[in-house]
């Protein structure tokens, strides 16, 4: 009797989480489904202002003409009051519906033209749309959203985002079982990223996300060590590395977030090139674990 009850119970719940998920994939399915109908098209002017700013941030010099590759998140900012944000602080465009309500990058992939890529002065549109999502284990979905830009020249290059969105609720982060790297790099450089790098980073692509400035939301709300640095940001700073490697131009960039980088926490930016043009781009955060891995062609 008591083995009949107990089975009984076990289908009960499976059928239960079999129902939620199957009631979930398919409001998923549907937003996408409609998402995927909507184009967002903003403009913006590739001013010498911000790069400047964005120079002093990154300790780097000033373009003259070209922008340097990652450098186009500083434009085309989300223009939204505050009412119309997400809880988190983010914009909520392209968020998929509850319980999905807390978010981070997961990676992107860049394409840039050799033959037109953005310069200071431009005129330039990007296009926005959804690509695909991925309803995935343990209650969490993947985003992909496509950003095409293109100045009066024609397509100057594509962002391929991806971000992951989990139920809102502090999760249990157990940092002790992350990957440790054990790659040789040829070229490497240690910083440690600062509350006011931190800060003009999130004002120069006017990223008002709670975790990467507000303590109590990261640690407390989210479950995090303390606020986090900006998956855009840690791509940028493994560009800026590769810059001092080599003159090519980058021609693509593919890169995943394994896992958060700290605010005053040291992490070791290192690299390798694997081949002709062909190389590997790494950060390690403070005790040596593998949490951002990505690979460069430069032509």
């Amino acid at each position: 009797m008591l083995l009949t009850l107990m089975r009984f119970n076990a289908r009960q719940t499976t059928l239960k989480h079999y129902r939620y998920y199957t009631t979930l994939e398919q409001r998923l399915k549907l937003w996408e489904s409609e998402t995927k109908q909507q184009v967002k098209t903003t403009h913006d002017l590739i001013t010498e202002s911000p790069s400047d700013l964005l120079a002093k941030t990154l300790n780097s010099e000033t373009p003259q003409q070209m922008l340097p590759p990652c450098w186009h998140h500083i434009y085309f900012p989300p223009r939204h009051i505050e009412s119309e944000l997400a809880s988190d602080g983010y914009e909520s465009d392209f968020f998929p519906p509850k319980p999905f309500e807390q978010r981070l990058w997961a990676g992107a992939r860049y394409c840039w033209s050799p033959q037109n890529p953005l310069q200071l002065g431009d005129k330039a549109t990007m296009t926005t749309r959804l690509d695909r999502i991925d309803l995935r284990r343990q209650d969490s979905v993947a985003v992909w959203v496509h950003k095409d830009i293109e100045n009066e020249r024609g397509w100057s290059m594509r962002e391929e985002r991806c971000l992951i969105y989990r139920p809102s609720s502090p999760l249990h982060r157990d940092t002790s079982k992350g990957i440790y790297s054990l790659r040789e790099p040829e070229f490497v450089k240690v910083m440690t990223p600062s509350s006011i790098l931190l800060f003009r980073y999130s004002a120069l692509t006017f990223n008002s996300h709670k975790i990467h400035f507000d303590h109590l939301y990261a640690t407390k709300t989210e479950g995090h060590e303390g606020c986090l640095v900006h998956g855009p940001l840690s791509a940028t700073l493994l560009m800026e590395l590769l810059r001092e490697q080599t003159k090519g131009f980058v021609e693509t960039f593919e890169y995943r977030c394994l896992a958060p980088l700290y605010v005053d926490k040291p992490m070791a930016l290192a690299g390798k090139k694997m081949s002709d043009g062909v190389y590997n781009l790494w950060i390690n955060n403070h005790v040596g674990q593998l949490v951002v891995k990505g690979t460069a062609y430069v032509i």
